[in-house]
């Protein structure tokens, strides 16, 4: 009696752990989360739970940045994370699911995307405060704050007045065309935006000849 008492204690023992070694294997097999850059001309990614997550009664959904927990982020398939441009973590998912007692883990390392900066709009035209007076505008996007917007025409006969909004990422430049003799010029402006990471965009034109 003794004896079958032991090998049904052998036998349970192997069963128990053979259920051990396939919970380690169900985490190790888990879908990570998928991670992108997010479409925000921002440095920030947006993170979602994988399909194979998705088709499955969820219960529960945590999510953590280099094992700190994002409680905001409970119960949410698809968050937006801040990060800085070249920060480097990894973002941890896990879930818990109304069909099966073990929850499913998965984890993905991330390199902050750097957004670059770009002028999307840039126009020129005449200023109504006298003959071959000009107006320059430029729109940018992107790139990492602050930003700051340059103006240069080197044969302008004054440099321009310049006016630069930040938060609309807009910036413009009055220009007086006319040489100390009054003959009209035809020149070249340029306007630069550079963030605080280095990255710049350049655009000019010929605003005078009107």
């Amino acid at each position: 009696m003794r004896r079958r008492l032991s090998a049904v204690f052998v036998l349970l023992a192997a069963v128990l752990g053979g259920l051990l070694t396939g919970a380690g294997a169900a985490h190790a097999d888990a879908p990570d989360p998928v991670c992108r850059p997010a479409l925000t001309n921002t440095p920030d990614i947006v993170c979602t739970i994988p399909v194979e997550f998705d088709n499955r009664p969820i219960e529960s959904i945590e999510w953590t940045k280099d094992d700190d927990p994002l409680p905001r982020f409970d119960n949410i398939r698809q968050i937006l994370v801040n990060c800085t441009p070249g920060e480097r973590f990894v973002i941890g998912l896990t879930v818990t699911f109304a069909d099966d007692i073990i929850p499913g883990v998965g984890d993905t390392p991330v390199t902050c995307p750097s957004r670059t900066t770009s002028i999307t709009s840039f126009t020129c035209g005449p200023q109504p405060l006298g003959v071959n007076y000009v107006l320059c505008e430029a729109v940018w996007a992107g790139g990492v704050g602050p930003v700051t917007a340059e103006w240069f025409s080197p044969r302008a006969r004054r440099q321009p007045v310049v006016s630069t909004d930040t938060a609309a990422r807009r910036t413009t430049a009055a220009f007086d065309c006319n040489n100390p003799g009054g003959t009209e010029l035809t020149f070249t402006t340029l306007v630069t935006v550079t963030d605080a990471n280095g990255s710049r965009a350049s655009v000019s034109t010929i605003p005078c000849g009107w």
